[in-house]
């Protein structure tokens, strides 16, 4: 490779927030689980969309099987679109912790430990918001 390539070869992107994972297990999809495209913007690319196992809860909360980088395993998240205290910027946001089980991750959200309307300390609290086709 010349010095040319090498000053004009564009920069690695950085990966998406989520890394959501286009498999599910047949318990996943017992629980609800199903196959939905979901938005997956990086830097470069606003409007990337990928295939992802998606528990819907309603329009602006889902459940989703990613991949855990600590862990280095799929996880399941609740995420919700909106915006926080912080940010008013809508996105989809993580309003509890990776859980390595689906069904953990469904309790969480049943028992209401979930998005609580101060933040819990990790998690701040998300405002729901309708997102637009593109988002989800």
């Amino acid at each position: 490779m010349n010095d040319l390539a090498l000053i004009t070869r564009p920069a690695a992107e950085p990966a998406p927030p989520f890394i959501y994972l286009p498999d599910m297990t047949d318990a996943d999809y017992a629980l609800g689980f199903r196959y939905r495209e979901v938005a997956s913007p990086t830097v470069t690319k606003p409007l990337r969309r990928v295939i992802a196992a998606v528990f819907h809860i309603d329009v602006s909360n889902r459940i989703v099987r990613v991949h855990d980088p600590v862990l280095n395993r799929p996880g399941y998240v609740h995420q919700c679109f909106g915006i926080t205290k912080r940010s008013n910027k809508c996105a989809w946001r993580p309003v509890q912790l990776k859980f390595p089980d689906a069904k953990m991750a469904l309790r969480s959200w049943k028992n209401g430990l979930d998005n609580q309307q101060f933040g819990d300390g990790m998690f701040a609290c998300v405002e729901g918001r309708l997102p637009t086709a593109d988002e989800y």
